[in-house]
């Protein structure tokens, strides 16, 4: 039975059996191109790699490499040996993301015929993501280019790949191809000079490197505009992103074909260009419609109904889904911001006197009189989960002054209830990387390290900024006056420590620690 992993997208059963269908359909079709193996026998093998890619798609691409290669070997023996050694290594690369890289070159090849191979680039980079996009994309192009230069042809679709050498393959119809008769006639005809001579008349050799990259490019373009899952303008931004890469790739590539005497006509480029176009936005548009990524409720849900059980999931598997996670990190949740971060002053006394319930209350009662005031500062707040908050400001002085209004507004709560217990705060405010949540609030980061280390210096009713946040501009009623350079527990170089008074006539109370020189 295959690994029950967490289902990403809706419909993620039905995109299942389709990606086996394509692989049947994909063996079908190169085995038919070769002429070699009877129709009868092209179907069976087709059907197995379909079967096996629904439990493996590594076993399904081994099912499509191994029968594929014996038409090459017939044809030439070292081509057809080359091609089963290296398809045999790549099977675990290939075999990825439900063998997302083998449809993708196989995707390729087939839209050379329609003049759609832009398409399968930037419908690679949408749906795969930058870094994985560009490099299916960047394989597909050369298997494509040494298909081509195997062949004789001068062009697969929009590629350039002509070669002054004699092609070493040319297919043929052969009697029982599975008694293998035809092995001593391939030894015999062996010639291991011939695919040198291809390699070394290519007569286009700058194109032939260019073309990866430009492929590559345009899948890094399609994967750069993808927007979040949650976004509602994720179908239109996705017609937008292919859109734009195959305007990218039919531009550059028209470009690059004329400086560097590409054989394909400039007519077939534009029309490559334009079904591209047509076939990518309707594929995007497709994709999704029918598949598109669950929501974090639909897959909790998915959870809770068995479809995931993560016991069972496949090592590779959670790797991919780490390295997919870390990719959508880096790239859209963190960033340099200004960090503010609060605690509550003898928290723990306080519970042991109060209890916990009385405790509760005045937790709740501080969060709805700072919260409100973070927001108006153009802030993004939120509980650390205990007497304290954690928020994310676009400027210093926005955050300084949301600290300095809220230790106003505290001290004005406590003078109009003398009968009750104070609520006093400290305050520590840093920029810095920080990793934000879906709400635009900090998560982790180093920026909000700083913040804490800074907040820890200081006492109830203090509010401690790090130097370089502080800047020259203090909110109006306010002033900055520095304690001097610190050493702060895990921050490499001393931090400046200045506190904003935000009251008149308040003295500045240094740290209780000695600053350096």
């Amino acid at each position: 039975m295959p690994a029950k992993t967490v289902p990403t997208r809706r419909n993620a059963e039905v995109l299942r059996w389709f990606r086996a269908g394509l692989f049947a359909v994909v063996t079908f079709g190169a085995l038919g191109a070769t002429g070699f193996f009877p129709e009868a026998l092209r179907a069976l093998f087709a059907l197995m790699s379909g079967v096996l890619a629904l439990f493996s798609p590594g076993l399904g691409i081994i099912a499509f490499v191994i029968p594929a290669s014996l038409p090459l070997m017939a044809s030439d023996l070292v081509v057809g040996a080359t091609f089963l050694v290296v398809g045999l290594a790549a099977v675990q690369y290939l075999g990825q993301r439900d063998g997302a890289a083998f449809l993708v070159i196989a995707l390729a090849f087939a839209g050379a015929e329609f003049g759609a191979s832009w398409a399968v680039v930037a419908l690679a980079g949408y749906v795969l993501g930058v870094s994985e996009g560009a490099a299916a994309a960047i394989v597909a192009c050369l298997v494509m280019e040494a298909a081509g230069l195997a062949t004789g042809r001068d062009s697969v679709g929009v590629l350039t790949t002509a070669s002054r050498g004699a092609a070493p393959v040319a297919f043929g119809a052969v009697d029982d191809p599975l008694r293998f008769r035809w092995i001593a006639e391939a030894v015999r005809d062996v010639q291991p000079g011939r695919l040198a001579e291809v390699l070394t008349g290519v007569r286009q050799p700058l194109l032939m490197v260019v073309q990866p990259l430009l492929w590559a490019g345009g899948a890094a373009v399609a994967g750069s505009l993808r927007r979040r899952a949650d976004d509602p303008r994720r179908p239109l931004f996705g017609m937008v992103a292919v859109a734009a890469a195959v305007a990218a790739l039919g531009l550059l590539s028209t470009l690059a074909a004329g400086v560097l005497g590409g054989t394909v006509p400039a007519g077939t480029l534009v029309l490559g260009t334009a079904v591209s176009f047509v076939v990518s936005v309707a594929a995007a548009a497709i994709w999704e419609r029918v598949f598109p990524p669950l929501q974090e409720t639909e897959r909790r849900d998915a959870a809770r109904a068995g479809t995931l059980v993560a016991e069972d999931a496949d090592v590779d598997e959670l790797l991919r889904v780490i390295a997919s996670a870390e990719e959508e990190l880096a790239a859209k949740h963190t960033t340099q911001a200004v960090v503010m971060i609060t605690d509550m002053k003898s928290f723990a006394r306080m519970t042991e006197e109060e209890g916990s319930v009385l405790t509760a209350k005045l937790i709740q009662r501080h969060r709805d009189l700072l919260l409100p005031i973070i927001e108006a500062n153009g802030g993004k707040g939120k509980s650390t989960g205990g007497d304290g908050l954690v928020a994310c400001f676009e400027s210093p002085l926005a955050a300084l002054t949301a600290g300095v209004e809220i230790q106003r507004t505290l001290a004005d709560y406590n003078a109009s209830r003398p009968g009750e217990r104070e609520m006093t705060i400290r305050i520590g405010i840093a920029h810095g990387e920080v990793v934000l949540d879906r709400g635009g609030r900090p998560f982790i980061g180093a920026g909000l390290n700083m913040a804490a280390r800074v907040m820890n210096l200081a006492d109830g009713g203090q509010l401690f900024v790090a130097g370089e946040t502080a800047g020259t501009e203090a909110p109006a009623g306010a002033q900055a006056h520095s304690h001097g350079r610190y050493e702060l527990k895990n921050i490499a170089r001393p931090v400046e420590v200045v506190e904003m008074l935000w009251r008149q006539g308040q003295e500045p109370v240094a740290p209780p620690l000695e600053p350096v020189s």
